[in-house]
């Protein structure tokens, strides 16, 4: 009697210990953004070029484990990207013969708040890769720039000015997850970002003359960063 007493107790309390490891997980990642498509291209008879630039991502994530396979996932991300002009340059230096042009341009902003999912497949005991999808709001900042030509005694002004949208985000991609202790595990991630979103009352610039105009940049970026994560 005493032995099936000691077992139906150790069985408890194992069922307790086991429903007690770690459930979640707060992290954070740092890394790199690459832009793909019309959001690189440097193209202007393009619309929807961003000229963007390679960029860097950081990114403050959480999970909740729901069984033996399920993850909640909660991203915060934010991206930046220099954006290069010098195609808008030649261009117009093609189109202006002997005038000179200079000017500068800012970054793309973008922050992403996502809500998703992950699947877990196990490989070996402490490690795992995970499928995940995600969705959520983002906000996108667009680039302000400024280019001036001069010839002679005629100058020639190109502005457009930053303004913030708010959109839709989604991400997917896959993870990697490997234990290095009770408590901390690597997670390194390769996703792809992007969304859909508007930017109202953007305002062009050439010479007197000023366009107003709503723009729906095509972001697309390719991501992969390393992180660390703390377990409880």
């Amino acid at each position: 009697m005493k032995k099936h007493i000691f077992l139906v107790v150790f069985l408890i309390t194992t069922k307790v210990i086991l429903a007690q490891e770690s459930k979640y997980y707060f992290g954070i990642s740092y890394g790199k953004s690459f832009p793909i498509g019309n959001f690189k291209d440097d193209d202007i008879h393009n619309s929807d070029a961003g000229f963007a630039e390679n960029g860097k991502k950081l990114d403050i994530y959480a999970g909740n484990v729901l069984n033996e396979s399920v993850i909640l996932t909660f991203t915060f991300r934010y991206q930046t990207f220099d954006t290069d002009i010098d195609a808008l340059f030649k261009d117009l230096e093609t189109n202006n013969q002997g005038t000179s042009f200079t000017g500068s341009s800012d970054s793309w902003q973008t922050y992403y708040l996502l809500t998703g999912v992950a699947y877990k497949v196990n490989i070996s005991e402490k490690f795992s890769f995970y499928p995940r999808v995600g969705l959520g709001p983002m906000l996108v900042s667009n680039p302000k720039f400024s280019i001036t030509g001069t010839n002679g005694n005629i100058n020639k002004e190109v502005n457009r000015s930053s303004k913030m949208g708010i959109g839709l985000g989604y991400e997917f991609g896959i993870g990697f997850k490997r234990d290095i202790g009770k408590n901390l595990c690597l997670i390194p991630t390769f996703t792809f970002s992007s969304g859909f979103v508007k930017i109202s009352d953007v305002e062009t610039t050439n010479d007197n003359t000023v366009t107003t105009s709503n723009y729906k940049p095509k972001i697309l970026t390719f991501n992969l960063g390393l992180s660390l994560a703390y377990k409880f």
